[in-house]
């Protein structure tokens, strides 16, 4: 026999979770009781519940998915804007909540961390809107309950909530008699032939296809299906941002990052000049070109997580790899050529130079520093944008949340990835605004020997808010903490190496030091001009304001519907 708890553990273990994150509570410490003593599972604390939702996030981007516990009422309610980020962006996170005894709750009882009126399905009620899947255990429904939950969040990509009330944990069931492996969605055949016989009528016609690759090509490991596409058909392939990390961007196929009327060439030709385009995993919204794209929906493939489409036709149950090995069949030869970006070296800093720091020599200086293998996390605002003015080096993971957008996202982001992948240097780029919401996650990277590169850029507040409407507005300006002084307050006796640099000269000396993992956490402070911004977001900040303030939008009417490509919001 085993308990419940211990049962959960071992289906999260089958997954490949091997570290969960989260907060102790009075309703979760059975559990965690049962995680401390659980082989091959190892408990990571967090600063607080926000902060293990991101650092899960982070995880399960490299791992494939991750587990965060937090206790009933305030400590789950606290993980909420976590686990929509990863609702939003189709991350997979486990959200286990220890909850009271199942008497307490059959009795109605007013009990603490909760509204004192008996009702304890209402914080279900809120994880059912952020989360694809969810029960509250018992010993009669743990063995069926548990893989039905793990199966659909993994299926989906997205998260899933699992109540564990303080007494079911240690109750006895009988242990399942295999492991649960990650599961393959099922395929219709009648719906994929349909599929097939009408993407082959698109794409007999086609001379100049090309394909668009999203954040779900990640997901679902479709790296090897689509450059097998790519090669032996010769077509050009461009990233959507939410989906960087994905091609090595060296590659000859490689054309560039596309997010509609915004995009440089060559990848807006590439891509909006295809007469056949195949969007991989791809989601439209409207800082990523949504109203911008000069984009046919006839001639659009889409592959999401359960569907394909031509156009506006709809294939329901064929899923991404499936697609794509029948795609890769029917789909022609190009010999039409394209253009490719060639990226020549930037300019090297001078180190004797006095001139203050400005973004456009920021970030071309950042992109020679990142290093084969990299993990990168540009936070929400202004490093999101600067990323997008260099290439990548190949092997480099990219978390990356633009589509949720919540700022404070990437330091405990960071974080988890550094608990996932302890030998890969983490290359953390955050402002100051966003560093002030979450920055207490910088102890727990001391707490753990992390030994990250923290890039803090100081502009003195808001400034992707100033870009879209509040450009001289008091209310995004904040205050001007010292921040390469932060890891020496969250560890007495830590080394670290810190820096405060305002030149060109002093980043230059400081990035000279740089060339494989620190030795210690590295923490750098970046002064930067209040209205200095990288190239895009001047323009983006403009198109902002149209649409939020008066429902305006860069090209009326848009070429693609409102709600992006057919099928996408289900990825």
């Amino acid at each position: 026999m085993t308990t419940v708890g211990e049962l959960l553990l071992s289906r999260l273990h089958d997954l490949g979770i091997r570290h969960i994150f989260g907060l102790p509570g009075d309703y979760n410490m059975e559990f965690l009781d049962q995680i401390e003593a659980f082989p091959g599972i190892e408990w990571v604390g967090s600063c607080n519940e926000l902060n293990a939702s991101y650092s899960a996030d982070g995880y399960a981007r490299l791992v494939g998915i991750a587990a965060i516990v937090t206790t009933f009422g305030p400590g789950e309610l606290s993980a909420v804007n976590g686990l929509a980020g990863a609702m939003a962006e189709s991350v997979p996170i486990v959200s286990i909540v220890g909850g009271p005894t199942v008497k307490v709750m059959e009795q109605h009882t007013a009990m603490h961390h909760s509204i004192g009126d008996g009702d304890f399905d209402r914080w279900i009620r809120v994880g059912r809107e952020v989360t694809v899947a969810q029960t509250s255990l018992t010993a009669d429904n743990a063995g069926t309950e548990i893989d039905r939950v793990l199966r659909e969040g993994w299926l989906a990509q997205r998260p899933v909530y699992i109540r564990l009330p303080g007494d079911v944990a240690r109750q006895q069931v009988t242990p399942p008699s295999s492991p649960l492996v990650r599961p393959e969605p099922l395929v219709d055949q009648t719906q994929l032939d349909a599929f097939i016989g009408i993407a082959r009528r698109l794409l007999a016609k086609a001379t100049r296809p090309a394909l668009l690759v999203g954040n779900l090509a990640i997901r679902y490991d479709l790296h090897d299906l689509v450059n097998s596409l790519l090669v032996d058909r010769n077509w050009p392939v461009a990233t959507q941002s939410m989906g960087r990390g994905f091609m090595d961007e060296s590659s000859p196929h490689f054309v560039g990052i596309y997010n509609g009327g915004d995009s440089l060439e060559p990848a807006r030709t590439a891509i909006e000049g295809a007469d056949a385009l195949i969007c991989v995993g791809t989601k439209f919204f409207d800082w990523d070109g949504l109203f911008t794209a000069d984009l046919d929906l006839s001639l659009i493939i889409g592959l999401n997580n359960t569907s394909a489409t031509v156009g506006d036709t709809v294939f329901p149950s064929v899923p991404p790899a499936a697609a794509l090995r029948a795609l890769y069949e029917i789909a022609p030869v190009r010999e039409a050529p394209w253009d490719v970006t060639i990226v020549p070296p930037p300019a090297p800093l001078d180190p004797t130079s006095t001139e203050p720091l400005r973004q456009a020599r920021l970030w071309p200086a950042v992109g020679a520093i990142l290093r084969p293998g990299d993990v990168l996390v540009p936070e929400t605002g202004t490093p999101s944008f600067g990323v997008t003015n260099f290439h990548l080096q190949p092997g480099t993971d990219v978390l990356i949340a633009p589509l949720w957008g919540s700022i404070g996202y990437a330091t405990p982001a960071a974080f988890g990835a550094g608990v996932a992948n302890a030998d890969r240097r983490v290359v953390l780029i955050t402002g100051d605004g966003s560093l002030q919401l979450t920055a207490q996650e910088i102890s727990r990277m001391l707490a753990t020997g992390q030994r990250p590169i923290i890039m803090v850029l100081n502009n003195g507040g808001y400034t992707v808010e100033r870009a879209v409407d509040g450009r001289h507005q008091p209310y995004n300006n904040i205050d001007d903490w010292r921040y390469a002084e932060l890891p020496a307050v969250f560890a007495r006796k830590a080394s670290i190496d810190s820096y405060v640099v305002a030149t060109e000269g002093e980043l230059a000396r400081v990035f000279e030091g740089l060339s494989g993992k620190p030795e210690r956490l590295t923490i750098i402070e970046v002064k930067l001009g209040m209205e200095d911004m990288p190239i895009g977001m001047p323009v983006w900040g403009r198109e902002t304001t149209a649409l939020d303030y008066q429902s305006q939008v860069a090209s009326e009417p848009p070429r693609l519907p409102w709600g992006g490509l057919p099928q996408q919001t289900s990825s």
